[in-house]
């Protein structure tokens, strides 16, 4: 599907049948990436989604969750403008760089008093250190795809 010309507009259904087209190229692009990729994104998928056990008690995990559904949208509204690669990686990067910021500010106000707080200490040490590997990853991507395109 072609993106709209400057100063025409998309349709609600023009915009939904491009989402759903960009989503159909980005599960292509997925599952042509190398295995150690998939396993990656399964463990930060699974650190991400834990957030639901403390999104009740704690905010940093309301955070996380909040991020995680966002930044998994502008990653797709990424890739339906920029077309699917690595450049729409700037979508994560630009979401979870605050993110793991606030989070490394937050690690040492957390209490370690209870089970309770003990489990989640080590949930968000797994989170932070999960959330600082990937922008590692999204940012080389970001700059290989703008390195490559000037060459």
């Amino acid at each position: 599907m072609m993106p709209p010309q400057k100063g025409q507009e998309l349709s609600f259904g023009e915009f939904v049948a491009r989402y759903q087209s960009t989503e159909a190229a980005l599960e292509a692009y997925v599952a042509g990436l190398p295995l150690w990729v998939n396993v990656w994104r399964a463990w930060m998928f699974l650190i991400f989604g834990l957030a639901v056990l403390f999104v009740i008690w704690r905010v940093e995990a309301r955070w996380l969750a909040v991020t995680m559904v966002a930044s998994l949208f502008a990653y797709n509204l990424a890739s339906m403008l920029w077309g699917v690669g690595r450049f729409p990686s700037i979508a994560f990067v630009t979401l979870w760089s605050p993110l793991a910021l606030y989070f490394q500010r937050r690690r040492g106000r957390l209490a370690r008093a209870s089970r309770f707080d003990r489990v989640y200490y080590a949930w968000h040490t797994l989170a932070l250190a999960t959330l600082v590997v990937s922008l590692g990853f999204d940012t080389y991507n970001v700059l290989y795809a703008l390195l490559r395109e000037r060459s």
